[in-house]
């Protein structure tokens, strides 16, 4: 059995919004396989550091260890279970027990529920999840027309001059996602995402919005090409040419009203009468608000984010 083939049939049966995976190098040092009478299962484990100055570094540990994998078979799961037990010995060789700024991740399709108990087992949890909303059939709603108003205030396309409310906006919602173990907050973090927002605004202007009233903006909504998403170890989807929604946060002073679903509401008219097939998020697991939201926005999960941090548990 070739594995991958085989990893691409069972993936098309059960979601076919996601594309499908490449082969894997069997020559990669860090290549496992894995099989018996049930399934079959190989990976490449990769790592990656960075320092606490990096501006990737808000986006986990310091030290991620992860997990590209592929399975087949009716039943998968005991051979992958195998595959992780191989990997987690060799992160133990590396890491100190306890180290929070050390994680071991794994990207599986939302839909496989045949790897779950594998996962759990052995201590990893879901963290995050990466949901689609697929361009609407038949007649769109026109785009509306900015700026507008909505629930008082004034929602508009952002400006440099926006960029450093916009940066102290996204280390709120950092800090309140750190709280979900995915992300972690970082000195600096309000000055280099408003740096990020300078830049962005400079090249696409016309991808960011904000909730303004008069005492100031109270929330945000921007988009990037989801070729250009800061996910890049992410599972792929099929389609192509659609929008990556990196951010969406509300003043705790806008929520519970409604506000924030019209505010997203206009966005998805911006981004539908432009024509973009998908538009795609990322959100916290364990955010009780964010799953909701996102369901009745019109969103449903494609992957899962499986994580263990710290990478080698507390005896």
């Amino acid at each position: 059995m070739d594995i991958t083939t085989g990893h691409n049939a069972r993936q098309r049966g059960f979601d076919p919004l996601l594309a499908e995976a490449p082969p894997l190098d069997a020559a990669d040092r860090g290549y496992r396989e894995e099989r018996d009478a049930s399934g079959a299962a190989a990976a490449v484990a990769r790592f990656s550091a960075r320092a606490e100055s990096d501006p990737d570094a808000v986006w986990g540990a310091l030290r991620r260890h992860e997990l590209d994998v592929r399975v087949a078979g009716e039943d998968p799961g005991p051979a992958f279970g195998r595959i992780l037990d191989d990997w987690l010995r060799a992160i133990a060789a590396d890491e100190r027990p306890g180290d929070a700024e050390s994680s071991a991740r794994v990207n599986v399709p939302s839909r496989d529920i045949a790897l779950v108990n594998a996962l759990s087992a052995r201590g990893f949890a879901p963290t995050g999840i990466r949901a689609v909303r697929p361009l609407p059939r038949g007649a769109l709603a026109p785009a509306p027309a900015l700026p507008a108003e909505l629930d008082g205030a004034v929602v508009r396309t952002a400006t440099l001059d926006d960029a450093p409310a916009l940066g102290a906006l996204d280390a709120r919602l950092l800090a309140l996602d750190a709280h979900f173990a995915g992300v972690t907050e970082r000195p600096g973090a309000a000055a280099m995402f408003a740096e990020a927002y300078r830049a962005r605004l400079r090249t696409a202007p016309d991808t960011t919005w904000v909730l303004e009233r008069p005492t100031g903006i109270t929330g945000c909504i921007h988009v990037m090409p989801d070729a250009d998403s800061p996910e890049p170890d992410t599972l792929a989807l099929a389609a192509s040419g659609g929008q990556y929604l990196v951010v969406m946060y509300l003043d705790e002073s806008e929520r519970g009203a409604g506000t924030g679903a019209a505010f997203c509401d206009m966005a998805h008219r911006l981004l539908d009468a432009a024509g973009s097939p998908y538009t795609v998020l990322s959100y916290a697991v364990a955010n009780p608000r964010s799953g909701p939201f996102w369901s009745r926005m019109g969103y449903r999960p494609v992957v899962t984010e499986w994580q263990r941090r710290p990478a080698v548990l507390a005896v």
